[in-house]
This record gives structure tokens, C-alpha cells and sequence, in this order.
């Protein structure tokens, strides 16, 4: 069996409520919600999705975003795939790593309405690796945004 095939059995066995497919499904919407959010500098939805240190990064980048008087508009394409990637038990919390690879349109405009960065015309193809986390204790079935980086 390889490493992920015995972490996901692992992960399975301490929480039989998890499920695979579901969760990669449940990633996926999530997954889409934050680009989006994250575009419209949309705080409120950020904030049921993330775990506090990463809303505080996005949170700030947002700022820095406003401050400027930049505005981001992002059209999310689709999702090519998304794959689970390592599945670790960390005390109490499940811990499910995903590598999503996205087609998204993104530019950001500065206060003039000018493109600063990204094209209109242009989808871009974006892999990230995301890490959700939920307390296996808990009752609440919903999983935070723990850790975020990028490929390539």
C-alpha cells in the first residue's frame, strides 16, 4: 500500500465520518468560495472557512488590496483536478492535504481602472496545495482551511 492509501485508512479508522470522495467534493465548492471570496475581498465568508491565522493573511492582503485602491476580478473557470495528497492525524485534528489544479481568470486593476497584473483575456492555469483541518472529536462536520501554498 502506498503512504496515502495507509494514511487514509488511518485517517478513516480514527474518524469513520470521513470519507474521501465527500470530502474532495466538499473541498472542491470550498476551494471555489475562498477564490472567490478572497477576489471580492468578501471578509465575512473568508471567516466561517479558515482557521484564524490564515484569515488574518488574507485578511491583510485584502487590506493592502484597499489601501491601494486595487480591485481584483476573478472568474473562476473550473477545477482540472483536485487530489487528496496526504491525510495526517495532528492530536485531535484531521489534517487532509489537497493539490487543486484550477483554470482562473484573475486581474487586478489599480484606482484608475487600469490592469495591473493578470488579463481579462487570459486563463490561467493555478495549482495549489490546501490543507483542511476538523477536530475528529467534534460534532461539526465542517472542515477549516489550515494551510495554503502555491506550485510553480
Amino acid at each position: 500500500a502506498t503512504k496515502l492509501n495507509r494514511q487514509l485508512k488511518d485517517a478513516i479508522a480514527s474518524d469513520p465520518s470521513f470519507n474521501p470522495g465527500a470530502f474532495l467534493d466538499g473541498a472542491k465548492m470550498a476551494y471555489e468560495m475562498i477564490v472567490t471570496a478572497f477576489a471580492d475581498g468578501d471578509r465575512k465568508t473568508l471567516k466561517n472557512l479558515l482557521s484564524r491565522e490564515v484569515y488574518e493573511g488574507f485578511s491583510n492582503a485584502i487590506s493592502e488590496r484597499e489601501a491601494r485602491n486595487e480591485q481584483v476580478r476573478a472568474s473562476f473557470v473550473g477545477i482540472d483536478s483536485a487530489q487528496i495528497t496526504a491525510a495526517e492525524i495532528n492530536k485531535n485534528d484531521l489534517h487532509v492535504t489537497t493539490r487543486f489544479v484550477s483554470q482562473i481568470v484573475s486581474t487586478t486593476y489599480d484606482a484608475a481602472g487600469k490592469v495591473i497584473d493578470g488579463d481579462p483575456e487570459q486563463v490561467a492555469e493555478v495549482t495549489d496545495i490546501w490543507t483542511f483541518a476538523r477536530d475528529i472529536r467534534s460534532r461539526d462536520p465542517n472542515w477549516e482551511l489550515v494551510a495554503t501554498e502555491s506550485e510553480g
